[in-house]
């Protein structure tokens, strides 16, 4: 095989690109392919996200405050603490272990779910047609394009039958480009190709064959996210952590630096202050933080798979709970989403097999974007169309909003026959076949089409136009042939409402999720349905009126409209970036060519796993099943996901907070340091450990009925009022060692080691709900969890470990003084919990 493909390959001949790819018209074989997806990679525009198990094991270790506590550490060591100094590093070495191993599960679990929908090619294999996924295609692969599917990779046309691409994402064009085989001057612009199609982009119409000699990095797209590596848009998820990763650095470092402080002033060792501080920020900051999240996005991401929704991105579960709008065509979600041939009718309303022929005709022969409609036509009508041939085919856009085929039918002359919306089929007719089959002119039937149009679309029809024209001659058509033609009459379809859309609309309402229309429907039809599922239908906005209105316009009229008709993709997207403005976080399921770009456009883009694969590719979140009550379900744990992330947060912060507050209060009063760095990474070792279980714990139902945001005034609050509480009852603490039973130093620190721990994991069962705690079942994991990190707290002093973490055995008086102050910081932490979460103030 040549290694060497030339650098103009659109300038190439087929036979010897051919060979220099070491392939066939008939395709690799698959050991072949393995070959090269060995030596050239995944096809993917970047590194692979997929995380080595070296690189997440030594993520764990890299947070600057670690590297610095390690360097801290060390250097005790060479100046004489070795002791200390290896039990800070097991423990911090602990802490990373247990991260890895509980995220790497995560990982294999999400990589299990993505590959139920996973974006797949038609590929030639062994000479037969596969579905391969996109990652596995390779240079040499032969491809199989059809509409609605994604270009693999940069390729060259074999075969075509009407193919046309849609290059926008690649070249700005707007209207979809016509590809054939062929070869291209060496120097020709992207767009002066028509012999090649490139990886990001997708079929419009029609179907074809190529062969694939670019993928990944080695292709036009590739090429351009290299040297521009931007960044995609951040969720609300990512916005948040990162703002609360910024609260928690600006009090870290103040706290931090006024502990040290005073640990000079007091002339304390400065390797002791410095070790003491660097793990008081440790404490502060929740070290598994990024594990805690992976765990509870993967495990409900999981949960979510249960109800039959795949979650493609992880960090959308969040922006998924928190929807507030959300937007979906009427098919299939508010409709049965079975459509059905109802009649085919001529100009007159009268049942014709004439105009059934026809639409059988158009629909049978067109090889663009399979559609419900001309599957329903498919269906209904049953005719012999065996003498009829095709000369040619004008594929349908969302434009022109009509689908026309030439044909010859019995060796007659070669006829137009155009199918689509009736507005644009009487744009394009001068006249009309009456009942007796004479030719009058369009605007003597013109009321009467309208009339019977208004009625159809009003009982919950669609209504479709069907027209021709004679072309004798003709060997091709162009979409100059679509004018001066004859309307001959009409297709109907139904599609009724489904019986329990209504309701299901009702509890998506009662769950704080208002619901918007987008159709490209007619607009007596949109209303029609609507008004039969409960939407409110006083003002109908159409594609036309949008077209009026510039963005400032539009964001302020979109909020109060319900039903959108009439739209093509772009009306949707800015009828989606409308509503955004608003502040509401919005969702838009799709499943066709027509709806990528306001999936892109939404905070949650929702497809089908039935879906075209430029569709389905653009969403977040993937449908097994076309319901909307497959959403609700699935948005309902996304809520529970986040809620159950909200509470590591919340507890760790508050209780982090208050045990730095405290240290910084002792460090000043007391005569020693009243932990050590050693028993301050133990303490936050065992505390976090139950926290990896809090993704399976059960919610407050009051928080599933709404959307839920992130909010990093709340957390900031919860943090201080909780936190000073947990300070507090460290003071009590302090007091009752020192004054109430003259504790020495490693008495002390022992007992307030057992007391920190104690207190951090009952304090879990109180703050976990809102309701009061003896209401609200825990998990059984975070119990059990809870339970054996009491029983090792317990054991500890009293163990062969106490003597290498400075603790001794607590004295008996003190224990129960010790378990005293536990109660009643628990009965405390209620009652302030009731306070604060009051109606007026439940804003997360």
């Amino acid at each position: 095989m040549s290694t060497t493909i030339p650098t103009a390959f659109w300038n190439t001949d087929r036979a010897a690109l051919l060979a220099d790819l070491d392939s066939t018209g008939d395709g690799l074989t698959s050991d072949r392919a393995a070959a090269v997806l060995a030596r050239v990679g995944r096809n993917t525009l970047g590194v692979s996200k997929q995380t080595s198990a070296a690189r997440l094991l030594a993520r764990q270790f890299l947070s600057p405050i670690i590297i610095i506590l390690v360097i801290a550490t060390v250097l005790a060591w060479v100046l004489g603490d070795p002791v200390d100094s290896v039990i800070i590093l097991v423990i911090i070495l602990l802490s990373g272990l247990l991260g890895f191993f509980q995220e790497r599960s995560a990982g294999k679990a999400i990589a299990a779910l993505l590959a139920t929908v996973e974006i797949t090619a038609t590929i030639l294999r062994d000479g037969k047609s596969q579905a391969i996924p996109l990652t596995q295609v390779v240079p040499g692969d032969v491809a199989q394009l059809s509409a609605g599917d994604l270009v693999p990779g940069d390729s060259i046309v074999l075969d075509s039958n009407g193919l046309q691409l849609d290059e926008s994402a690649l070249t700005g064009e707007t209207f979809p480009v016509e590809k054939r085989p062929g070869t291209s001057a060496a120097d020709a612009e992207l767009n002066a190709r028509p012999n090649m199609v490139f990886m990001g982009t997708h079929v419009a119409s029609g179907s074809g064959t190529v062969l694939v000699v670019g993928t990944g990095v080695s292709t036009e797209i590739g090429s351009v996210s290299s040297r521009l590596q931007t960044e995609p848009p951040k969720t609300g998820f990512e916005k948040g952590m990162t703002s609360f990763g910024l609260l928690l650095t600006r009090i870290m470092l103040v706290l931090v630096v006024v502990i040290f402080l005073i640990n000079l002033l007091l002339h304390r060792a400065v390797i002791d202050s410095v070790l003491f501080s660097l793990a008081l920020a440790v404490g502060l900051t929740p070290q598994l933080l990024p594990t805690i999240v992976s765990i509870s996005l993967a495990q409900g991401a999981r949960a979510i798979a249960k109800r039959r929704v795949i979650v493609r991105r992880l960090d959308s579960i969040e922006d998924f709970g928190s929807m507030s709008i959300f937007c979906s065509d009427k098919t299939g979600t508010m409709t049965a989403g079975q459509v059905v041939l109802d009649a085919a009718l001529d100009v007159a309303g009268a049942p014709s097999d004439s105009v059934a022929r026809l639409a059988f005709i158009d629909a049978f022969s067109q090889i663009g974007l399979k559609n419900p409609i001309d599957d329903a036509i498919c269906a209904g009508v049953k005719c012999d169309v065996s003498k009829v041939v095709k000369l040619g085919e004008l594929p349908y856009d969302f434009n022109r909003r009509r689908l026309s085929i030439l044909f010859a039918d019995a060796g007659g002359a070669p006829t137009l026959v155009s199918k689509g919306a009736l507005d644009a089929i009487l744009a394009v007719c001068t006249s009309a076949r009456a009942s007796d089959g004479s030719t009058v002119p369009i605007a003597a039937v013109n009321d009467t089409v309208q009339k019977l149009f208004l009625d159809l679309s009003n009982e919950g029809f669609r209504v479709l136009g069907v027209a021709t024209r004679e072309l004798p001659g003709a060997t091709s058509t162009t979409l100059a042939d679509e004018a001066a033609m004859t309307l001959v009459g009409f297709v109907t379809f139904a599609d009724p409402a489904k019986p329990d859309a209504a309701k299901t609309l009702e509890d998506l309402a009662a769950n704080g999720v208002s619901v918007r229309m987008l159709t490209g429907d007619n607009r007596l039809v949109a209303a029609h349905i609507a008004k039969a599922v409960g939407l409110d239908t006083t003002t109908v906005l159409t594609g036309t009126d949008i077209d009026r209105l510039d963005d400032t316009a539009l964001a302020a009229r979109a909020p109060g409209v319900v039903v959108f008709a009439e739209l093509n993709p772009i009306q949707k997207e800015r009828i989606v970036r409308a509503l955004r403005t608003t502040g509401e976080t919005v969702g838009y399921m799709g499943d066709g060519i027509n709806d990528s770009l306001a999936l892109r456009a939404a905070d949650v883009g929702i497809s089908v796993d039935s879906a075209v694969a430029v569709a389905k590719e653009a969403a977040a979140i993937v449908l097994l099943d076309k319901d909307l009550n497959v959403l609700l379900a699935g948005m309902t744990q996304g809520r529970r996901t986040f809620a159950n992330t909200m509470k590591y947060i919340f507890m760790t912060t508050s209780a982090s907070f208050g045990n730095v507050l405290s240290m910084a209060i002792a460090a000043a009063v007391l005569p020693f340091l009243p932990l050590l760095a050693s028993q301050i990474l133990l303490i936050n070792l065992l505390t976090d450990f139950p926290a990896t279980f809090i993704a399976t714990d059960s919610v407050d139902a009051a928080q599933l009925r709404r959307p839920q945001h992130w909010d990093v005034r709340l957390i900031q609050r919860y943090m201080l009022v909780f936190g000073a509480l947990s300070s507090v009852f460290d003071l009590v603490t302090f007091a009752v060692l020192e004054w109430g039973f003259h504790a020495q130093v490693r008495e002390f620190q022992s007992a307030w080691f057992l007391g920190s721990i104690l207190t951090e994991i009952t304090v879990l069962f109180v703050l976990r709900t809102r309701r009061p705690f003896f209401r609200s079942r825990p998990s059984r994991w975070i119990v059990m969890a809870s339970v054996l990190v009491a029983a090792v707290a317990f054991v500890i002093p009293y163990s062969p470990v106490a003597a290498p973490l400075n603790l001794v055995a607590i004295p008996l008086p003190l224990l129960v003084a010790v378990l005293a102050i536990t109660l009643m910081y628990l009965v405390a932490n209620e009652l302030v919990k009731r306070v604060f979460w009051r109606p007026d103030q439940r804003t997360a």
